[in-house]
């Protein structure tokens, strides 16, 4: 019994398990969990195990488990029955069915909020033909939103029109319909709609006079809604490809440029608002044709910026990427010419700063250790960029959130994908605004046959430049528990950990961590 009532869930709340609905595990949990004995059920940040999303680990003692893949009830009721020793009982089809929806719903809003607008569609048209009733009607509408969110006007007019039957006296849903028309530049059918909604309104009344403005708004096509000929996808702006710049055999510089003022900016501010400290990313649209992540023809892939936020705020941006031959977005990006237009979002949060966490209460930390591999650099500039605020992101901060506090650097790297070396030897030559100490660890190149820029020459003498630094070490080895412990104990506490490379780096770097001790609200994941 003692033993049953230590036991703790901690449910992963970050990064690519919010996406794949770790909101919705967490309530799962807690309900099936009810009264099935002593356990607790806790928000966790980065577990490590990005590429298995959702996932959690219960705790007992000294002991954790990690389950992953928590895709379905099912699978949250299995580790509620290791935490418990007690199996929920699933027989409930009402109950079973209401945690899916929620589910559902949860992932569809967290997608919006970040708008990924294919990833937000994923199984709605079949949930859609699964309901009936005013619940399929809500889901209908929802799905013809997101069509028109992702710039498929027609597909959602086709929606929309399926619903107008049971909605010709609904003056909002009216409404919207006529604005989609307008979009599509059908003025006639705007007509025929206000005609109908005049069947059911006094005329002299102030409703008929409020929906008659609106409807006449919707004839107005506003320009903006089309860029280069095609449907605009909302929160999403065309930049232009510039140029690339090869850093490896690997690796390149994306560079691309924007004028489109809708591209929004990383730290809205004006009329009121403050500026909010923060790192961030934008979502990068490939579009690969018909794809099995979506129902969209794109896929949506993540990528911070190694540019400043105020390089973004004057149109341009610099992405840091490596090429692999499988990757279907890094491949597709690779093979597009210089001058074709890409769709970049609007700014997107990563951490908040100063306390390097996604959100909510955080420490204010006394010093920051970044612990990163391969293009898991690029979060390392957005970091630093903090400490001259006025440069970097084009407006000053107070001075307790620009981290002028001791920053070190942990960097793992192949030989044959050295990255930002250049870069590196700048933060070593000024402290105050780069790091107070550098470690870089070159692992064995990768045995491949081909790589995407054979031509590209290594950074050795840069290299070299690095390792002369006094504040700087380059060494031939991999990331041991024994250097990241020695390097953790010189760090003025409280400390901040950032850990941000590819899976399974991040859960190995977790899994040293652990076994030092080191408390998990220190620690923050990013999947690289």
């Amino acid at each position: 019994q003692a033993q049953a009532m230590t036991k703790i869930i901690y449910v992963c709340q970050a990064g690519s398990c919010r996406d794949a609905g770790s909101e919705a595990v967490l309530s799962e949990i807690e309900e099936l969990a009810k009264g099935l004995g002593q356990c607790s059920v806790r928000e966790s940040g980065c577990l490590g195990a990005c590429a298995q999303a959702p996932n959690a680990i219960v705790q007992g003692g000294r002991r954790e488990t990690l389950h992953v893949r928590l895709k379905d009830v099912k699978t949250t009721a299995a580790v509620v029955q290791e935490a418990t020793g007690k199996a929920p009982c699933l027989d409930d089809p009402a109950l079973v069915g209401r945690l899916t929806h929620i589910r559902q719903m949860r992932v569809r809003q967290q997608a919006q909020r970040v708008f990924k607008w294919s990833t937000a569609m994923v199984g709605l048209a079949e949930q859609v033909e699964q309901a009936t009733g005013a619940k399929r009607r809500k889901l209908q509408l929802e799905h013809a939103q997101l069509l028109t969110a992702a710039g498929d006007w027609e597909a959602a007019l086709a929606v929309m029109q399926q619903l107008r039957s049971s909605n010709t006296r609904d003056e909002q849903f009216s409404i919207e319909f006529a604005r989609l028309l307008g979009k599509l530049g059908r003025v006639a059918e705007i007509d025929a709609v206000e005609e109908e909604l005049a069947l059911h309104l006094n005329q002299n009344s102030a409703a008929s006079t409020r929906i008659a403005s609106a409807l006449r708004s919707c004839k107005q096509q506003n320009p903006s809604d089309i860029v280069d000929g095609q449907p605009r996808i909302e929160n999403y702006c065309l930049w232009q490809l510039q140029g690339v710049t090869q850093v490896s055999k690997h690796s390149a510089i994306f560079h691309l440029v924007c004028r489109d003022k809708k591209r929004g900016t990383p730290h809205p501010r004006g009329r009121g608002k403050h500026p909010e400290p923060k790192t961030w990313h934008t979502t990068m649209l490939a579009q690969i044709g018909k794809n099995n992540e979506g129902p969209l023809p794109w896929i949506e892939r993540d990528y911070t910026p190694v540019s400043s936020a105020k390089d973004w705020e004057s149109g341009k941006c610099d992405i840091l990427i490596k090429v692999y031959a499988n990757g279907l977005a890094t491949s597709w990006l690779s093979q597009q010419p210089i001058g074709c237009r890409v769709w970049l979002s609007q700014p997107v949060k990563t951490l908040e700063v100063p306390g390097l966490v996604p959100d909510g209460p955080s420490f204010r930390p006394a010093s920051v250790l970044l612990v990163l591999a391969g293009t898991g650099i690029v979060a390392a500039p957005q970091v630093l960029q903090h400490r001259d605020p006025i440069q970097k992101l084009g407006f000053g901060t107070p001075s307790w959130d620009q981290l002028h506090v001791p920053i070190d650097l942990v960097f793992s790297c192949r030989q044959d994908d050295v990255l930002m070396v250049e870069t590196m030897i700048s933060w070593c030559t000024d402290q105050n605004k780069g790091l107070r100490r550098c470690i870089v660890l070159l692992t064995e190149p990768e045995n491949l046959t081909s790589v995407p820029f054979p031509s590209t020459k290594q950074a050795d003498d840069l290299i070299n430049d690095l390792a002369a630094l006094p504040n700087a070490r380059v060494l031939p080895s991999r990331l041991s528990r024994e250097l990241l412990v020695d390097t953790f104990s010189t760090m003025p506490m409280p400390c901040r950990i950032v850990v941000s490379g590819p899976a399974s780096f991040n859960a190995a770097v977790k899994d040293m961590l652990d076994q030092c001790s080191v408390s998990r609200e220190a620690v923050t994941i990013l999947s690289a």
